[in-house]
């Protein structure tokens, strides 16, 4: 059985997804869905998550949305085919990558994406005639100040990775959001020489698959944001 994953690499959870499947034995194929273009509201994939969002997978004749809860089934029922590091068996290890997944959409993402949103895409989507405000920009930078805090105080500390003694999940997930600012020059780990150091230990340890996952993030600006930005 082949596992049918449905992806945008526009898309931080979309390329987040990819990489852990790359990183383990289980069989998939990509099937691209274009949101610029509108792809996520044909019905043929709205029959595949009413959410109409990505990513998504279609596995035989069960299908679903939403990447944590992805992960959590890929990890479970592919079990002999997934490293254990990247969601462990041991109840109190898994317990600390659910911990960081579920912080991870208000916070990593919601600070990330924030100031994605009103830097990258309220420009782009408007074709260049709209911007956040200065006032939605501020309040977005003080998100994103607490948020990154947060990963720093409460999950590295003085550790190597978000949720134990090996790469996860969690990293990945955390990484594919700060990687998103990239497009707009934004390093949102500049200042910050213990995160600097989390976001390098993470790209060592997956390359070369993770240049390759956000080289097709790169062609999407090439594409979409090149005069705009």
């Amino acid at each position: 059985m082949v596992v049918k994953v449905y992806v945008d690499y526009s898309s931080q959870p979309s390329r987040a997804i990819l990489i852990f499947l790359k990183n383990t034995k289980i069989p998939f194929e990509i099937e691209e869905v274009n949101l610029m273009e509108g792809d996520h509201q044909k019905p043929e994939f709205v029959k595949i998550t009413p959410l109409c969002t990505v990513p998504a997978i279609q596995d035989g004749d069960f299908s679903m949305g939403e990447t944590v809860a992805i992960i959590r089934y890929l990890a479970t029922k592919y079990a002999d085919l997934v490293p254990d590091h990247w969601y462990p068996k041991d109840l109190e290890k898994r317990a600390r990558v659910d911990e960081y997944m579920a912080f991870h959409h208000t916070g990593t993402r919601g600070g990330c994406c924030g100031i994605f949103i009103s830097e990258v895409l309220i420009p782009l989507i408007s074709e260049g005639k709209e911007h956040a405000s200065e006032e939605t920009l501020k309040r977005d930078e003080e998100n994103l100040t607490k948020q990154l805090d947060k990963l720093e105080n409460a999950f590295l500390q003085d550790n190597d990775w978000l949720a134990g003694d090996d790469i996860s999940v969690a990293d990945v997930l955390a990484v594919s959001e700060m990687m998103e600012n990239t497009l707009n020059g934004r390093d949102v780990t500049m200042g910050r020489p213990k995160l600097k150091a989390f976001v390098d230990r993470v790209k060592d340890r997956l390359n070369p698959i993770f240049d390759e996952i956000h080289a097709e993030m790169y062609a999407w600006k090439d594409k979409y944001c090149s005069e705009i930005l």
